[in-house]
């Protein structure tokens, strides 16, 4: 999403024919079922797995190729690119890496990406966020409070609270990073234990990331924040 909360990126349509093939096939490379170099299966089996003609399949794999999966070539065929070149950060690929069941290792990167990125967004949200900004957060803590018997309600009050700490860190660049992979956040979000109980028991940290937002304490954010998601990397490891 932009500032104003628009979709930046948005998933390849299901609508078209060959989208069965760029859905299908992408989803089997982004998860192991064809190793980086392997060739893909012909054209006949292809055509026959997807049931769609030969145009609708190359233009799939034309999609795939753009997104940094695929690769053809006249002596060698089509084969499965190494995984530095693939687009990480697309919108399809980061689905298929992690929703509805990614791997403890991807959980592990996503939850190290989390320690990496949040403390320092809560601490510049503490440096420049305008009141308008303070006002958002303070509103998604008291989301947070009412929803805290609803697990699944709860979820949507964390991410929007989170999201809320990116928009006030005044920096695009950061915003935009955390929109593009709010996919994958939103895929383990559920994976944390989401009891009411420790629902309860994430609050104090919330509110104190909140408080030291509003009063401007960038170190107090940015340490508040840093247990927060160094509880939850904690949380998914002892998964």
């Amino acid at each position: 999403m932009d500032m104003r909360g628009r979709p930046l990126a948005v998933a390849y349509p299901d609508r078209a024919r060959h989208a069965r093939v760029v859905h299908g096939l992408g989803a089997r490379i982004v998860r192991g079922g064809l190793a980086p170099g392997a060739a893909v299966p012909t054209e006949d089996e292809l055509v026959s797995e997807f049931q769609v003609g030969r145009s609708a399949l190359r233009e799939g794999v034309k999609v795939l190729a753009g997104k940094g999966l695929l690769e053809s070539r006249t002596s060698a065929g089509t084969r499965v690119r190494p995984r530095e070149s693939w687009n990480l950060l697309d919108p399809d690929v980061l689905t298929w890496r992690f929703a509805p069941d990614p791997s403890a290792a991807d959980i592990g990167v996503l939850a190290n990406l989390r320690v990496a990125l949040e403390p320092g967004a809560a601490r510049l949200a503490a440096e420049s966020a305008t009141q308008e900004q303070r006002g958002a957060i303070s509103v998604g803590m008291a989301r947070l409070w009412a929803t805290v018997d609803g697990p699944d309600a709860f979820i949507e009050a964390d991410l929007a609270f989170h999201r809320a700490i990116f928009a006030a860190a005044g920096n695009d660049l950061l915003l935009y990073i955390h929109d593009v992979i709010s996919v994958a956040f939103g895929a383990i979000r559920p994976l944390h234990p989401h009891s009411v109980g420790h629902n309860r028991e994430t609050l104090p940290n919330h509110e104190r990331v909140a408080l030291a937002i509003a009063r401007g304490h960038h170190l107090r954010a940015e340490a508040a924040m840093r247990e927060i998601v160094e509880v939850a990397r904690d949380d998914h490891t002892a998964r």
